[in-house]
């Protein structure tokens, strides 16, 4: 009898990431847009769970813009006629939206912004982005009397808006909007004037629009006392003093079981947006240091990268 029970309930555990698909062999295509090691991860983790967690019959092609034409991967999609197609990157997703296949189609590795100018036309996707508030939650765990920035094109100074969720409920801390117009040097200028001591930077292409403006920033972070947030790794080895970005094999696996869902008829609507659930925590003591700042052991635990 206990036997029997358990043959049942393996079988439901099996069934379950596509309920409701058919028997048939299910095609998928993996439309990359760069052959960088960022990209390549998030790929694997999209392989790695549609091989472990579909189990029925299906084939995983790759389709790599490094090494293809946008044409040749425009009749490729069309001749292969597959079940699902997985977007990963900018270059990619832009490619899905014009050549608008038969079949439903994800996206990730993509930022925000880039979600909000394709969401007029229907959009299932995993972004890269990390919400601000579960950015200010790390930094609230490290210090007290958080008065931080967040920079954005043609915005006026908005009010001081006071965060009151998680480790920053009993502490003074809010965060507000300055406005960037042209110049990363008067925009910082302007923050330090209202006693800015963070500052967020984010994946904005109009503010942040290069290597030079970051490295500007970083610098001018640690000269003035005021802890920069990056968004990763790179970031933090380059002066920030945390950064809380997707873990890019993660990132893969959610966006497959995303699309397993909407290929089983789970998802319904025609914008369908999710965050990273999978985070990596990278810390510089050398900043902490210089901002007079000691890491909580709970924090430094936490933290995949730390920089002595």
């Amino acid at each position: 009898m206990l036997y029997a029970i358990l043959v049942i309930l393996f079988g439901l555990w099996d069934a379950w990431p596509i309920h409701g698909a058919d028997k048939e062999t299910k095609n998928f295509v993996i439309v990359v847009s760069k052959d960088l090691r960022p990209y390549l991860e998030c790929e694997q983790g999209v392989r790695q769970f549609l091989e472990n967690w579909h189990k029925k019959p299906h084939k995983i092609i790759s389709m790599h813009l490094a090494e293809k034409s946008q044409r040749y991967v425009k009749e490729a999609i069309a001749n292969l006629k597959p079940d699902m197609v997985i977007c990963i990157g900018t270059k990619a997703t832009y490619l899905l939206k014009e050549i608008k296949p038969d079949c439903p189609w994800v996206a990730t590795f993509i930022i925000d912004k880039t979600i909000e100018k394709l969401k007029a036309q229907g959009i299932v996707a995993v972004s890269m982005d990390v919400p601000i508030e579960k950015r200010i939650s790390v930094l609230c765990r490290i210090k007290d009397h958080i008065h931080a920035a967040v920079l954005a094109r043609d915005t006026p100074v908005s009010p001081k808006n006071y965060v009151k969720y998680g480790p920053c409920q009993t502490k003074d801390a809010y965060f507000r909007i300055f406005p960037f117009f042209s110049s990363i040097e008067i925009a910082l200028q302007n923050i330090l004037k209202s006693l800015i001591n963070a500052l967020f930077i984010t994946a904005d292409p109009d503010v942040f629009s290069s290597q030079e403006v970051v490295s500007y920033t970083l610098l001018w972070g640690l000269r003035n006392k005021v802890a920069i947030c990056g968004l990763s790794s790179g970031y933090v080895r380059n002066g920030a003093l945390y950064a809380l970005e997707a873990d890019l094999k993660s990132l893969g696996r959610q966006t497959a079981r995303l699309a397993l869902h909407y290929l089983s008829g789970k998802i319904k609507g025609n914008v369908i947006v999710q965050h990273p659930k999978r985070l990596v925590l990278s810390i510089n003591l050398k900043t902490a240091s210089r901002l007079g700042l000691k890491i909580p052991e709970s924090v430094l635990k936490e933290a995949r990268v730390i920089i002595k």
